[in-house]
């Protein structure tokens, strides 16, 4: 999916074949308003979508795993989405998606296993579990409705520079989709701060083979990020 120059084919889906397993679940207010730069304000009731991908296609070349939390919000455009923590086992998809997405990556351990109906994955950082997602498998949904579709609106930048809000929005064509029912489990370290999210236990879960990404354009950026955020959130979001 390179062309002769190794520069990726943005004509095409970023990524072909991606399974992912995503769960909604309810999580304390105040621990997810923390994660959120202002002006994004926490939908009501907050909500949270806990995940696991597996991609075995891309359009950089890399084959990898991620893991990671979407928190559902909105501004003054309507709904959208905000990850405030993602961990994935490729040094490549860490740089592309902070350099270009925002998308806060850090480099751990992630397991994605579907064995007959029961799914498992695991992110662990520093030989400490720090997210876990269990959960069986049921009816097909015919037909398969979206799984990513809308916007991601994330903060990028640094200290030095201060960070801004992007907005990236992408297409999907999703091949199929199964319920399921999910079990959510948090651990917590210093540079991985998530338990006190305390998201309900157990939540309607999706599992979803889908094409995804490319078709909606370049992010652009949508406001300035709060420097006190960007003091309080910076390392916890890097190291």
């Amino acid at each position: 999916m390179l062309d002769a120059d190794g520069i990726p084919d943005t004509s095409r889906h970023f990524f072909e074949d991606a399974r992912f397993l995503v769960v909604e679940a309810r999580v304390a207010r105040e621990a997810a308003a923390a994660m959120l730069p202002p002006p994004l304000r926490l939908a009501d009731p907050p909500t949270a979508e806990f995940f696991f991908a597996d991609y075995p296609r891309t359009a950089f070349g890399s084959v990898y795993k991620e893991g990671g939390i979407l928190l559902h919000a909105e501004d003054a455009d309507g709904p959208l989405l905000h990850c405030p923590w993602i961990v994935v086992d490729d040094g490549t998809a860490l740089v592309l998606g902070r350099d270009l997405l925002g998308f806060p990556k850090k480099l751990g351990e992630v397991s994605f296993d579907l064995v007959g109906d029961s799914f498992t994955g695991v992110v662990r950082r520093n030989a400490i579990e720090l997210m876990r997602i269990e959960a069986e498998l049921g009816e097909i949904e015919d037909p398969p409705t979206p799984v990513l579709e809308g916007r991601a609106v994330n903060a990028i930048g640094s200290l030095l520079t201060g960070m801004k809000l992007i907005e990236a929005r992408t297409g999907e064509d999703v091949r199929s989709v199964r319920l399921a029912h999910a079990k959510v489990h948090l651990g917590s370290s210093p540079r991985d701060p998530l338990g006190g999210l305390e998201p309900t236990v157990v939540g309607p879960g999706r599992y979803a083979v889908l094409d995804y990404g490319g078709g909606g354009g370049l992010p652009r950026v949508v406001g300035d990020v709060d420097a006190g955020w960007v003091s309080r959130n910076f390392w916890v979001r890097s190291l």
